[in-house]
């Protein structure tokens, strides 16, 4: 019997274009899963979306992450070393977490709901003039 070549069903790298540079992010290894899942309980806990408090043994892992960005692996370095705005490399790690707990569709509804200019009417700006 032959081997089986499951290349076709290995999960594909996550490609981030940025400035007119792509990022590659390789999935995550077992021990980066942990983290991303642990990542992935803290935003929904801090956008509302799920209401509770972060698990204890949650909030350890997260805390032994220090500064690194398990979801993006080389590639936070790359964009560090190309001098990506560090709100952008937030971003970009935000998005790379739900990507690889949840899904692309997940993230990209995020996204869109997170970072999606929106133009503000009188009504959803609080008024057409400061109150004094």
């Amino acid at each position: 019997m032959g081997a089986i070549d499951f290349g076709e069903w290995v999960a594909p790298d996550l490609k981030l274009e940025l400035d007119g540079r792509t990022y590659t992010v390789r999935p995550p290894t077992v021990e980066a899963a942990k983290m991303i899942l642990a990542a992935a309980v803290r935003g929904e806990v801090n956008l509302g979306l799920v209401k509770d408090e972060i698990p204890a043994e949650i909030q350890a892992m997260l805390d032994s992450i220090g500064d690194e960005h398990p979801a993006l692996g080389d590639a936070h370095a790359a964009m560090v070393a190309d001098k990506v705005s560090a709100a952008t490399i937030d971003r970009v790690a935000y998005y790379a977490v739900f990507y690889w707990a949840r899904g692309k569709e997940y993230a990209d509804t995020l996204a869109a709901l997170l970072w999606t200019p929106r133009k503000l009417t009188p009504s959803t700006a609080g008024g057409a003039a400061p109150k004094g």
